[in-house]
Order: C-alpha cells, then sequence, then structure tokens
C-alpha cells in the first residue's frame, strides 16, 4: 500500500501541481512537501482536510483506506491479531493494534481495536494511577472513533465502550451525552449502552424491564411448541412470581392451558374429567384475575415479585383492553363440542357460572 507521502505526490500530480504550489496552499515550505513524498516525515493531521479539498479527494484515498483491504500487511496483521483470541495474550494483542494504528492511520476498525483492548488490560494493573491513566487512554481512543467514524456498526461500537468507561469512572453526565449519539443501524444493543448510564432504580427498573422482555420472548416460543411445554410455561412464570400476582402473565398461562385441554380432549380420550376440570378451573382463575385489572378495574398496577417490583403496568393502554374479555372467551369455549360428554356434570355447570 502507497504511503501518505506516495499518495500527496501522486494527486499533486494528477492536478498539475509543483511542490511550491501545493506548499504555497498549505503554508508550509516546499522543503516540507518533499519530506512528506520522499517519506521523511508525514503530515501534521491538522492538513489532511485542506489536502482532500486541493485534491478534491476523501480523507480515506489520500490516507489509503480503500487499499487496504488488498494489503499484504494489512492481512498478516489481522492474523497475528486473530491468534491472540486463542492464546489469550492481551499483552501482544495491544502491541499488534498499536502496530496496525501506526501503520494504517485513520482505520477506525484498528483504532476501536485498540481502544478495547486498553479498556480490558486497564483492570491488570494493581497500581491504581495506571489504572485510571489507561482508562483515560482508552476513553480518548473511543472518543476518536465516536468523532471520526462514518461506519454506525463501529461507531456504536465505541459508544459502548466510553459509556461504560465513563460510568466506571463517575462521569455519568457524559456518559448520558454519548449514549443520545447511538446509530440507528448498529449491531451493539442500545440496552447494552443504556445500561452504562442508569444508576439506582432507574437502573433496577431498566434491569427488570428487559428481565421480563426476555420472559416474555421465552412464553411467547413455548407457546408454539407442543403443549408439553405448559408446564415449563407455568414453573418459569411461578418462578419469576411466587406470589401469583402474574398481572400481564395472567393472559399467556390461560392460552397454554386451554392448548393443553385441546391436547388432552384430542389425544388422550380416557384422560379423567377431574383432570380436565381442575385445569378449566386453573383456566378460568387466570381469566378472572386478567379481566379484572383490564375490564372490571383498569389502571396502573405494580407487580409485588423481587424480580419485576419496580415495574409498573398501565391496563389502560395494553392491546386488547378494548375487545372481548377473558371469561366471556372462557363462556364459549365451553360451549365447544369437545365438552359435550362433561356438559350434563355439576363442576362442568359450576365452572360455567
Amino acid at each position: 500500500m502507497k504511503s501518505i507521502g506516495e499518495k500527496i505526490k501522486e494527486y499533486r500530480q494528477k492536478n498539475h501541481m509543483t511542490q511550491e504550489q501545493l506548499a504555497s496552499c498549505l503554508n508550509v515550505t516546499f522543503q516540507t512537501v518533499s519530506k512528506w513524498e520522499t517519506g521523511v516525515s508525514n503530515p501534521d493531521l491538522s492538513l489532511i482536510i485542506p489536502l482532500t479539498k486541493i485534491f478534491h479527494i476523501s480523507s480515506d484515498e489520500i490516507l489509503g483506506v480503500n487499499d487496504i483491504e488488498a494489503d499484504k500487511r494489512y492481512e498478516e496483521l489481522k492474523a497475528a491479531y486473530d491468534r491472540t483470541f486463542r492464546t489469550e495474550d492481551f499483552a501482544e494483542r495491544q502491541r499488534i493494534c498499536e502496530l496496525a494504528v501506526s501503520e494504517y492511520p485513520g482505520d477506525m476498525k484498528w483504532l476501536i481495536n485498540l481502544a478495547w483492548v486498553v479498556s480490558n488490560r486497564s483492570f491488570e494493573y494493581e497500581d491504581n494511577d495506571r489504572y485510571i491513566a489507561e482508562q483515560e487512554k482508552a476513553i480518548k481512543l473511543f472518543d476518536a472513533v465516536v468523532k471520526n467514524c462514518n461506519d454506525d456498526i463501529i461507531r456504536g461500537n465505541a459508544i459502548q465502550g466510553i459509556t461504560q468507561l465513563l460510568s466506571w469512572r463517575g462521569r455519568k453526565d457524559e456518559a448520558r451525552k454519548y449514549a443520545e449519539m447511538i446509530p440507528e443501524q448498529t449491531m451493539i444493543s442500545r440496552d447494552a449502552v443504556l445500561e452504562n448510564i442508569l444508576e439506582g432504580d432507574e437502573l433496577i427498573l431498566f434491569k427488570q424491564k428487559r428481565i421480563k422482555s426476555h420472559i416474555d420472548d421465552i412464553l411467547r416460543e413455548l407457546s408454539l411448541m407442543p403443549t408439553v411445554y405448559t408446564d415449563i410455561m407455568r414453573d418459569i412464570v411461578n418462578a419469576m412470581i411466587p406470589d401469583g400476582n402474574f398481572i400481564e402473565f395472567n393472559h399467556s398461562l390461560y392460552y397454554a392451558v386451554r392448548r393443553q385441554i385441546n391436547h388432552i380432549l384430542k389425544h388422550e380420550p380416557y384422560a379423567s374429567a377431574d383432570k380436565i376440570f381442575e385445569l378449566l378451573a386453573e383456566m378460568k382463575t387466570y381469566a378472572k384475575s386478567y379481566d379484572e385489572i383490564v375490564f372490571s378495574k383498569p389502571g396502573v398496577y405494580k407487580y409485588t415479585a423481587p424480580w419485576f417490583d419496580h415495574i409498573e403496568e398501565d391496563t389502560r393502554e395494553w392491546f386488547g383492553s378494548k375487545g372481548t374479555p377473558l371469561l366471556k372467551d372462557f363462556k364459549n369455549y365451553l360451549d365447544d363440542s369437545q365438552f359435550d360428554n362433561f356438559r350434563n356434570l355439576d363442576l362442568f355447570v359450576l365452572l360455567k357460572k
């Protein structure tokens, strides 16, 4: 790959400029330009933008970023860097990153790699001053990526790193400013960034909501599996909410039990009526609890189990809150022909009331 000096010479000649003319435009001596082009020295970073304007090119072009993929040296460094993940030699990883950053100035991939390894290695130092100094160094590296990178994925990665470090350093206000810059398109979870800037009850609420979201996703997936997973769904909900104040989860459990009953009636013709009535009673309990907070007394409800005790649910805003109550759905469900064999039994009549 051509050096910066070679690039400057190439674009100077393409623009039919002498060294003296280029030097005059940049307010430097022609000897300085000569040193750049012969590799004796490199231009100051402050001159990169003026150079791009003079030559009508991008900074990537003058820095040679577009040539990196085909550069053998670049691939060698990358292979050596990848090997450190097998050897877990973090000192070697940092050495490689520092070398790559010096050889490929402006390469944001190497700069973000260096930022992360400096950040991670800071915890190796027992000397507090060294520990702090290394974290401050990593913060500056992450900041450079945030300010100079156009790739949203890399930039998002840098924002995650800098918000994490600033939070550890107790600089929450600074961390919040960076969190506001998180790009729309990034592989980094927004939650991972937000978690870095929160504290106290705000952080607990954030974590509880994230846990609840994961539980919702698990229950949703299990509901699409064979009915044998109904018991697992119950176990999960009861483990997370042992006090029975299920609130939203009443809805998931209601339909899980309904699927279990349908499966038994279809595939287990000799199942006892007691088993069916037990499940129907459970299903009705979920329906009553759900309807009370959604249709009878809609409002703001709070979970009382420790896992979710910071979460409030406004049932007036729930999807389906203007639709059919579960108890009405339950009554219609009992009218299904699959219950014809139980219809005259006393327990069935009581359930339908």
